[in-house]
């Protein structure tokens, strides 16, 4: 065993143990393949399943998987888009991710929309939430930091917005940021999950999304 493959296991023996005591299900892996073997294990033929906006559940290559249960929702087809954003509340399967979590079993996110946050705390009965080792945070607030000076920066680039924090200096600065193409617009800490089990992290020694 490497030196890295021994400090990911320390620290998802210390993650399970934190997240688990506040009611979140928790499991590690060492590379994506296995931990969409896994995930699909779980996913029954007639479930409804959706999936936010995220780089993490893209990379993972589930997707394509999921295209073959009849009642998945692709919200990366344009025409499903909205259909697949509202049903998510509804749906018995979320995939997403996370911007951050910390070494003390928060889950930080930030939205533009709100979508995302909004479908991770309530509406679908099962959250897989997919995360890379580069999410991992040793406190709440390093996390919340996080989530603006890497997260929202990294995602504004992506979709080509000229915000502060992806520009010059690369600073999160509100005065100057344009409401109307904001990344962080929600930002939702989740420190307990209220239904045993129904967010369920799926830990993955690789650097995925942002």
């Amino acid at each position: 065993m490497t030196v890295q493959e021994e400090y990911f296991q320390k620290l998802s023996l210390l993650l399970k143990e934190k997240f688990t005591k506040k009611g979140f299900a928790f499991d590690s892996f060492n590379n994506k393949e296995e931990a969409k073997k896994f995930v699909l294990s779980l996913i029954k033929a007639d479930d409804t399943i959706t999936f936010g906006g995220s780089t993490s559940v893209n990379q993972m290559g589930i997707l394509e998987d999921l295209k073959n249960y009849k009642n998945f929702i692709d919200r990366n087809n344009k025409d499903l888009k909205t259909e697949a954003e509202i049903k998510a509340f509804t749906s018995d399967i979320y995939l997403c991710s996370a911007n951050a979590i910390s070494k003390n079993g928060d889950i930080v996110s930030t939205d533009g929309f709100g979508n995302r946050v909004a479908a991770m705390t309530y509406g679908p009965k099962k959250v897989f939430l997919i995360v890379g080792k580069n999410k991992v945070c040793n406190t709440e607030k390093e996390a919340l930091k996080r989530v603006r000076d890497v997260a929202a920066a990294q995602n504004s680039v992506r979709f080509k917005v000229d915000n502060p924090c992806c520009i010059v200096d690369m600073i999160c600065d509100e005065e100057k940021c344009d409401i109307e193409k904001r990344i962080c617009s929600a930002t939702v800490i989740i420190n307990k999950c209220s239904i045993k089990d129904r967010i369920h992290i799926i830990f993955i020694n690789e650097e995925l999304g942002f």
